[in-house]
């Protein structure tokens, strides 16, 4: 635990560095490499899984492409910077013709990972300020740590025992709750920097929906691993474990938080 809370307040503290020290492009830059980790963490998850042999290397340079096009070319659009890159993994076939074991772990990677936590870096774009995907960050994050706390002082009920047996539902909606006041807090605490039309019950609800995607994206990644049959998707944060560990609840609540303030404030 001790590891672990060390290690959260030192990320926060890099993230925070980074952004006083160059500002939303510096964000977009550090969202791009922690993006490239985590979908070589995915490829090696497949990899485990036995059988799958993605283009690692490929993928994971389509993947950066994503997420840098997204800031910086974003009239191209999410779905057109896709469709380029499907394109070019569509060229591979014509050297590595295994659909099943090369092309589609490949592109799934490209897909869950890269094109999804793009969103954040639109959201910078569109919204001029790096603080709308820090908003949706933390609240996705703090839903891991309600969750930690609550269940770890009240969990009884177990949530998905065959995918992680530690989660309880009090964990869970401790998590979403927790959620749900960071949203409001750092609302509070920042409110020129967020949309005008983001209030008080709109930052609840918001953040609260998040809170529980963060929770179902982290599941997603724990069936990933016990396919795979590890504990860890690496070991290159103390007390965490890999960059996957630390990116998977952010996954789901990209896109999500992307249509939630586009169509909610």
């Amino acid at each position: 635990m001790r590891k672990r809370i060390a290690s959260t307040l030192g990320l926060w503290a890099v993230i925070v560095a980074v952004l006083v020290l160059f500002g939303d492009q510096g964000g977009v830059l550090l969202l791009a490499a922690l993006t490239a980790l985590t979908q070589i963490e995915f490829y090696q998850l497949l990899e485990k899984m036995g059988g799958a042999r993605p283009l690692k290397a490929l993928g994971t340079v389509l993947g950066v492409a994503l997420v840098l096009g997204s800031y910086y070319a974003p009239a191209v659009g999410p779905l057109d910077l896709l469709v380029f890159g499907i394109l070019a993994l569509a060229f591979t076939l014509l050297i590595w013709p295994n659909i099943q074991k090369v092309f589609l772990p490949t592109l799934f990677g490209l897909v869950y990972v890269p094109f999804l936590l793009q969103f954040y870096a639109l959201l910078i774009h569109d919204y001029g300020t790096i603080l709308v995907s820090i908003w949706i960050i933390a609240v996705a994050k703090f839903s891991d740590v309600g969750g930690l706390l609550v269940g770890m002082k009240f969990g009884k009920h177990k949530l998905c025992p065959h995918i992680s047996p530690k989660k309880t539902v009090e964990g869970a909606l401790g998590g979403v709750a927790m959620s749900a006041l960071v949203g409001v807090i750092l609302l509070a605490c920042f409110p020129g920097y967020m949309p005008e039309g983001l209030t008080w019950l709109k930052a609840a609800l918001i953040a609260a929906i998040l809170g529980d995607l963060a929770l179902i994206s982290d599941l997603i990644e724990s069936i990933l691993k016990r396919r795979a049959g590890v504990k860890d998707s690496g070991s290159a944060i103390p007390g965490i474990g890999g960059i996957f560990d630390l990116t998977d609840s952010l996954i789901l609540t990209a896109p999500a938080g992307y249509l939630l303030f586009k169509y909610l404030v």
